[in-house]
């Protein structure tokens, strides 16, 4: 029988969809891959997206939403898990925790797995909300007014891994719930893992990256610098991965680059009077998102200099997200920002309702924060960065599916924007 070059190029095509398929159904976690790279090819996103449907739930929003399926899944400090419609936002089903959750979820296949403020990780069953099993931490803690986050999991090869505010990294097996190991840190990790190939990749509150094998064993570790107020050096966020190389942010106001191999470093760069929030990869450019210095960084990733950095009003503690050459981001004010990386400018395309009620009670008509809020909060800046969250700031790291980006806010809304 003759063989037909053209029926093996179709079928070459067909596996090649059904690979792609594969992968946007499976596996999908915070910053949509393992390696946390947060990138997309292509999307079609307007310059002012209007409101396609927004669900209210009863608390804050720090978590950021997984699209998977027909299903848009995300955690509210209402105790809840909800999965919405993605096209009109209606309860699909939604379940009930004994915490607060501020855990992006992790799916594989028919599971999904978060940790709660309860200090249980959970595993549900993706389409019908039904409890798996769930597996019990020594508990959870927070550390200060700015710990946000909880450690949001990575799944590979059917193992879930994750931080705790016991100290601990945990890996378990993702069908049983059964402890795979246990690492022990020197302090709280609310950062979430990052994988490069066989390497889990973390950072804890004791100011150290931890490179650990997929059986628990440290293959290296990494000290921060730290900084005269913040001499621990804290990492706060996930690390990003490409290439054997890893970045990360920490409170001592630097971005490190290290050789994912060994912990040898490629970079500093050292942004003055400013915690580094998180990082993302767009092509050659690294960007940064950053707490204190009201801005968007990007930086050439092989050297660490810095390209450009243009200013936003408030502080941003969510990753941005990467469509080519652009990057969509939330910050404090409760605004949404596209920042061009070739143009070197960000422009806001968004605002909440919260934010359109309370911004001009923090920001001026320049986009400055106001002269008069030190002598208004006495310097008590904890009361102040709770006062902030009143402009349904968005923590959510936005999840783009091809013209339309979610993402919570801390108006207690969950928004679909097209």
């Amino acid at each position: 029988m003759m063989f037909d070059r053209r029926y093996y190029c179709c079928y070459i095509v067909l596996l090649l969809n059904v690979i792609s398929n594969l992968s946007q159904l499976y596996g999908q976690q915070l910053a949509r891959t393992s390696d946390r790279q947060n990138y997309i090819s292509s999307a079609q996103i307007r310059l002012h997206p209007a409101v396609k449907w927004k669900f209210q739930t009863k608390g804050q929003i720090f978590t950021s939403p997984i699209v998977f399926k027909d299903k848009v899944i995300v955690g509210s400090c209402d105790s809840n898990l909800y999965a919405l419609d993605k096209i009109n936002g209606k309860v699909i089903w939604k379940f009930k925790t004994k915490g607060e959750i501020r855990s992006t979820v992790a799916i594989d296949s028919n599971l999904l797995y978060f940790m709660c403020s309860d200090g249980h990780l959970y595993a549900l069953n993706t389409e019908t909300g039904q409890k798996r099993w769930t597996f019990a931490t020594n508990g959870e803690k927070k550390y200060d007014t700015w710990d946000y986050f909880h450690s949001s999991p990575m799944v590979n090869d059917g193992i879930v891994y994750f931080g705790s505010g016991d100290n601990h990294i945990y890996a378990v097996d993702g069908k049983t719930g059964k402890l795979s190991w246990k690492f022990l840190t020197g302090g709280i990790v609310h950062a979430s893992p990052t994988l490069d190939k066989d390497r889990i990749l973390i950072g804890s509150f004791d100011g150290y990256l931890y490179c650990l094998e997929n059986n628990g064993k440290l293959r290296w570790k990494f000290k921060t610098v730290g900084e005269r107020y913040f001499p621990k050096g804290e990492i706060q966020f996930h690390a990003v991965a490409m290439d054997s190389s890893v970045y990360f942010g920490a409170r001592d106001f630097n971005v490190y680059a290290l050789n994912a191999n060994d912990g040898t470093g490629y970079w500093v760069y050292h942004q003055p009077g400013s915690w580094t929030s998180i990082p993302s990869l767009s092509k050659e450019k690294l960007i940064m998102t950053m707490s204190d210095s009201y801005s968007v960084l990007a930086l050439d990733k092989l050297h660490g200099t810095k390209l450009v950095e243009p200013q936003v009003p408030l502080n941003t503690f969510s990753s941005a997200t990467i469509v080519d050459s652009l990057a969509f981001f939330g910050a404090l004010d409760g605004m949404v920002y596209l920042f061009d990386t070739v143009k070197g400018v960000t422009v806001p395309i968004f605002q909440t309702e919260a934010s359109k009620r309370n911004r001009s009670l923090f920001v001026n008509e320049e986009g400055k924060l106001r002269s008069d809020l030190p002598e208004k909060y006495a310097h008590d800046i904890n009361r102040q960065f709770t006062d902030y969250l009143q402009m349904g700031s968005i923590f959510s790291t936005i999840w783009i599916e091809k013209n339309t980006l979610y993402f919570g806010a801390a108006d207690g809304a969950i928004y679909a924007l097209e």
